[in-house]
């Protein structure tokens, strides 16, 4: 029976072996019963599970599962202690403490007055069961001691009341909508009238954080986890348990800082839009005919107008992630105001336009952002020292500078990064890795940097940063770098997978990296016919049936990878081109009021914390449908 039973939740895995944790408190009990104890308790923990499922949302079909995980626990209890041990009588009182805890909870969601030595006493009777783990090796122990475990039990309330308050704030809308009581719900309602949202659930879960009471219950659950480990500490032991109670404790100040984080950048943002606008005008584009290309030029350029605050990049970076700067909150649109540009630039060949003025000014912006250092070059976050310049900005910037024939700058502020990179970055496979950093006598900073690229970042080579900057170097000197394109242009071959995409590593989806690889390959079409059409065949047979394309495959399509897409068709074929004509019909239909197309995840410098925009989507649509 108990092969049959399936376990599909995500809890912690340090459910799965409970017992385990106090296995070093308790001296001389075999393993092979603390391996069974553990089973139990995984067992009987689903079973609460089902329990939970049902007291609270009446799902009474979990009834047999319940039962069945119920049984099984039992019988491997009673293999270890037999009927007659005084292990029964502390399981009873464990029941009679969760079937209480289960009482107050009742009476607590219908109430507005309880104090938090109530909410402790709920959690800790919630958390009974839990407790059951430490009981069953009391129980087998010989010489009872029972400083220890009274000593575990306490270190086990604070722990479950901490990771009660955790989960009380990562739960608010789920428990909102269920009507459960909830730690956070109930702080909320004493300074907020929560009909003047209209029950809106997103809304009241933002102010949660926007009025600090969700920072402060998880100060308060951080508080509990270090009375936890103060207990332990007192026992002096290096146990599995207090390696998790260390390890929960991080988990949530990791959560807190993320949380502070989030609020940084909002405020962050918020500031942007209220400083003085660029000195210098956007370029004119009123003799545009096309209505879609002049809303789109219009609301980039009203972004324009208020700093590019959607453009620009915005992350908190703080001290838990070992990161060592003057400030936390780093803002840049260094690499994106590059990209932005090559836009222009297309769109200007294509309706005529005269934007000379506008690229002058751009040029001396983006070149106030290079570094300062011996190297030179661009970092994404100029602000951060642990990032150093890479290769991809570098690119950027030298297709900027070379298309808007400023190649001067090339000259003066490029050559010594370019350098670096290709005398002492590049590979015997023709990769070039990402980062600018001297091999050889690094300065402080450098080794910093180097130790982050090895350990945070990657050092690479990422294939869609080398097709990139190969690209730069082929319009800038083809014929002084034409060994370094050609055995960079065999690396990019190389890495090209089966179904005829490149995947990206600071991109999402597979778009990107796709384009930037065909756009270096086109000028090798003969020599690399097979890569090419793989790839060409990969870009029309993901084209969904609405003539857009998807950011991954269980996503609906979106504008970003649908421009990508188009980008990389119409290197090799026409307008006229059927999946073109589809993708650009998409692209039209999807134009939002003010003249944009919505932004979509783009570039991912951080787990979980995608950067995306309006501003930039919009351009590559634009560029896509200036070709």
């Amino acid at each position: 029976m108990q092969g049959k039973i399936l376990f599909l939740d995500k809890s912690p895995s340090f459910y799965k072996e409970y017992p385990n944790l106090f296995s070093k408190y308790f001296k001389k009990i075999p393993r092979e019963q603390i391996n069974a104890l553990s089973k139990a308790g995984y067992h009987y923990y689903h079973a609460v599970l089902c329990l939970d499922a049902i007291i609270d949302d009446g799902d009474f079909k979990k009834i047999p599962q319940m039962l069945t995980l119920q049984e099984e626990s039992i019988k491997l209890l009673t293999s270890v202690y037999g009927l007659e041990s005084e292990f029964w009588n502390l399981w009873d009182k464990r029941k009679a403490e969760y079937f209480e805890a289960v009482r107050i909870e009742k009476f607590l969601s219908k109430s507005d007055n309880f104090d938090f030595e109530a909410y402790q006493d709920l959690a800790d009777k919630k958390s009974a069961f839990g407790k059951v783990a430490i009981d069953s090796l009391f129980s087998l122990e010989q010489n009872k001691d029972f400083y220890t475990y009274q000593k575990l039990l306490l270190s086990h309330k604070s722990f479950s009341v901490g990771f009660q308050l955790y989960d009380d704030v990562k739960d608010f809308k789920e428990d909102f909508e269920k009507g459960q009581f909830n730690y956070a719900i109930e702080q909320l309602k004493k300074g907020v009238d929560f009909d003047q949202y209209k029950q809106d659930i997103t809304i009241l879960n933002k102010i949660l954080f926007i009025k600090g009471i969700g920072q402060s219950i998880l100060s308060k659950s951080i508080l509990q986890f270090e009375q936890a480990i103060a207990v332990l500490n007192d026992l002096g032991i290096q146990s599995e348990w207090l390696k998790t109670v260390i390890e929960m404790k991080v988990t949530i100040k990791n959560y807190l800082d993320i949380t502070n984080g989030y609020l940084a950048t909002i405020t962050a943002k918020l500031e942007l839009k209220n400083l003085q606008s660029n000195t210098y005008h956007f370029f004119d584009f009123n003799e545009i005919k096309d209505n879609r290309i002049k809303n789109g030029l219009d609301f980039i350029k009203s972004d324009f107008q208020q700093n590019y605050t959607d453009l620009k990049h915005i992350m908190y970076l703080g001290q838990l992630d070992g990161f060592e700067n003057d400030i936390n909150i780093h803002i840049s649109d260094t690499f994106q105001r590059a990209l932005l540009n090559d836009c222009f630039y297309t769109i200007s060949n294509y309706y005529k336009l005269d934007i000379s003025d506008f690229i002058k000014n751009e040029c001396q912006y983006l070149i106030g952002l290079r570094n300062k250092d011996i190297i030179g070059g661009w970092s994404y976050f100029p602000t951060v020292h642990e990032i150093a310049a890479d290769i991809d900005d570098l690119g950027q910037m030298i297709q900027f500078f070379v298309l808007s024939k400023n190649q001067q700058f090339v000259d003066e502020y490029c050559q010594n990064a370019i350098t670096i990179a290709l005398n002492e970055r590049m590979l015997n496979n023709g990769g070039i890795e990402t980062w600018v950093i001297p091999k050889e006598g690094q300065n402080k900073v450098q080794k910093r940097q180097e130790y982050f690229n090895a350990t945070k970042w990657g050092k690479g080579p990422d294939v869609e940063v080398v097709a990139n900057f190969t690209y730069s170097l082929a319009i800038l000197d083809k014929e002084q770098y034409w060994d370094v394109i050609k055995k960079a242009i065999s690396y990019i071959v190389d890495q090209q997978e089966t179904k005829g995409y490149w995947e990206s590593r600071w991109y999402y989806g597979n778009y990107y990296g796709t384009y930037v690889c065909l756009r270096s390959l086109r000028e090798f079409e003969k020599d690399f016919k097979k890569e090419i059409r793989n790839a060409l065949y990969f870009l029309t047979s993901s084209q969904n049936e609405d003539g857009g394309f998807s950011i991954d495959k269980n996503k609906a399509s979106d504008p970003l990878s649908t421009a990508l897409a188009t980008l990389g068709l119409k290197l090799f074929f026409d307008k006229n081109y059927e999946a073109i004509k589809k993708a650009v019909i998409y692209l039209k239909n999807l134009q939002n009021e003010d003249g944009s197309w919505m932004a979509v995840d783009f570039i991912k410098p951080k787990v979980h914390e995608p950067y995306k925009s309006k501003t930039l989507t919009t351009a590559y649509v634009l560029k896509a449908l200036s070709i």
